[in-house]
């Protein structure tokens, strides 16, 4: 790959990480519960000093480490590149949600039609940083590569995998919410639209991503 192209992916890669948290951001501040991926550490931060940006970080860190003790030490020596670049990509992804929340800190809806509108605007938004992050097509997230570690290991499906890693984080989220705060804060409906929405805002727009195609590649 060409230093010109390989430049204009990382940069790519690196405004889809603020777009994804700016997505995050809006779905949490619609206050009908948060993205699956992000509900654990949006309950933590409800009842702790953490951030949700630093939770988020935090889980990550166990997300690469889970991927190391999966594929065993052998295949993590031929891929260090690929596991270590997920995190200075993490830490930019962590510092844009708390960015990010402190940007929308006034944000206060009361209204259901404006936080359901804030909800779909966010899902939107989480839906384009994923799909450009695709288009750039030089690291995954730990949230995706974990998956995929998982499911090259136990030779499943990947969106078999990604639904019961989903559905592992939230039953976390409840099972911590409802342990130190004695409710489901912070997982609402709008956890369930979430997870069901993005992925196809992701396969909709993607063939619109294509006009970037000509300014990636580098002849």
């Amino acid at each position: 790959m060409a230093k010109e192209e390989y430049m204009k992916r990382y940069s790519l890669l690196v405004i889809s990480q603020f777009v994804n948290a700016l997505g995050v951001v809006l779905i949490t501040k619609a206050l009908l519960g948060t993205s699956p991926i992000s509900s654990l550490p949006y309950v933590i931060s409800i009842f702790t000093p953490f951030t949700l940006g630093e939770f988020t970080f935090i889980q990550n860190m166990v997300f690469i480490l889970i991927e190391v003790a999966v594929m065993g030490w052998q295949n993590f020596n031929l891929k260090r590149g690929e596991i270590l670049t997920q995190i200075p990509l993490v830490l930019f992804f962590s510092f844009s949600i708390d960015l990010c929340m402190h940007m929308f800190a006034g944000l206060n809806l009361v209204h259901y039609t404006h936080q359901f509108a804030c909800l779909l605007i966010g899902c939107i938004l989480l839906g384009t940083g994923i799909g450009w992050a695709v288009k750039a097509n030089v690291a995954m997230n730990p949230g995706e590569y974990v998956v995929r570690v998982i499911a090259n290991r136990l030779q499943r499906e990947f969106g078999v995998v990604k639904m019961w890693f989903d559905i592992t984080l939230v039953s976390l989220a409840c099972l911590v919410s409802l342990l130190f705060m004695h409710n489901f804060s912070g997982v609402r409906e709008g956890t369930l639209i979430s997870a069901l929405l993005v992925g196809p805002i992701v396969r909709f727009t993607t063939p619109y991503w294509r006009f970037m195609d000509k300014w990636l590649f580098v002849h």
